[in-house]
């Protein structure tokens, strides 16, 4: 089992989104808009573990739009395959989703729209998991954005952040659904405000080098996400890597 770990202050988390035991990239998180880049998910993980990865993200796509996880066969393949972190997120919304994933390998686990939407639930999983746990605070127009990204809430995304750190939460993880997989820059601004609030891990639009040297320099962010322009071949892991060192 993968350990929960994270060795340096600021993380490049490179993802790897699953559907159908695929690894696929989404834009804007639209189902409709995929492109697959690998059939195997485990030897993807190993590629990233080889180039330096320190923690590796991966995303049950299905699960999140079926509301409980999915892929956890493909995760513990990966978890037992790597021996770095592995933090995974994607329709975790009970106890024993959060467990099923834990016992698949999961070092931290990522729970979004339950953890913003049942403030009980949030409350026990801060409680078994403590530093284990990340609540993805995915954001629409600076409103929470839940259940995949298909539904808009009435939550200011700041709201829920003063909220998330009265309940314990230890971290977040921030993505403008607006920029993610469209290459456009990370969203620095709204990321920034939110790591004001609460230690935030940035996700969406990351394009390179310029977006992690922005992204290190700001207080609270502990990390970044990055996809599509590693699947793209738009810049290399070593290279982000390097860029976070200074």
């Amino acid at each position: 089992m993968s350990g929960g770990g994270v060795a340096s202050p600021f993380v490049v988390y490179p993802a790897i989104d699953l559907r159908g035991g695929r690894c696929v990239r989404l834009k804007q998180g639209d189902f409709r808009r995929q492109k697959e880049y690998d059939a195997d998910p485990t030897g993807r993980a190993l590629e990233w573990e080889r180039r330096g990865a320190e923690v590796i993200h991966v995303v049950d796509l299905d699960g999140a739009k079926e509301g409980r996880p999915v892929q956890t066969d493909v995760v513990s393949s990966i978890t037992a395959a790597v021996g770095v972190p592995v933090q995974v997120g994607g329709g975790i919304r009970t106890l024993d989703d959060i467990r099923a994933v834990r016992e698949a390998g999961a070092g931290r686990v990522v729970v979004g729209t339950a953890a913003v939407t049942d403030r009980e639930l949030r409350l026990r999983a801060v409680e078994e998991l403590g530093a284990g746990l990340v609540v993805a605070v995915d954001s629409r127009d600076g409103m929470v954005a839940t259940h995949g990204w298909q539904t808009v809430s009435r939550v200011p995304v700041l709201e829920l952040a003063f909220e998330l750190v009265a309940d314990g939460v230890s971290s977040v993880l921030f993505t403008d659904v607006g920029r993610d997989g469209m290459g456009g820059g990370a969203a620095l601004e709204q990321t920034a405000e939110v790591a004001r609030i609460i230690p935030t891990v940035a996700s969406g639009g990351v394009r390179g080098v310029e977006d992690i040297t922005s992204l290190v320099r700001v207080s609270g962010v502990t990390g970044v996400i990055v996809g599509t322009a590693l699947y793209e071949g738009q810049v290399a892991l070593e290279e982000l890597l390097a860029a976070t060192r200074g």
